[in-house]
């Protein structure tokens, strides 16, 4: 929350995008948290692949 905003969550970050600006797909969300980049950490070690999926969709949703 303290990153991203993300209307649907109900957080208002200013580190990484806007995420309802943004608008991303499931792919590029996916792609983001598994591997990072930028200032955003890799999230592949911390969260299963099933994880990294369902934060992808709900973003992609969100979103979208």
């Amino acid at each position: 929350g303290g990153c991203h905003t993300l209307a649907d969550a109900g957080t208002s970050g200013a580190v990484g995008p806007n995420l309802d600006d943004a608008a991303p797909d499931v792919a590029a969300v996916a792609n983001q948290v598994t591997n990072g980049g930028g200032s955003m950490p890799a999230f592949a070690d911390k969260l299963s692949e099933q994880e990294i999926q369902d934060v992808a969709a709900y973003v992609a949703d969100s979103t979208g």
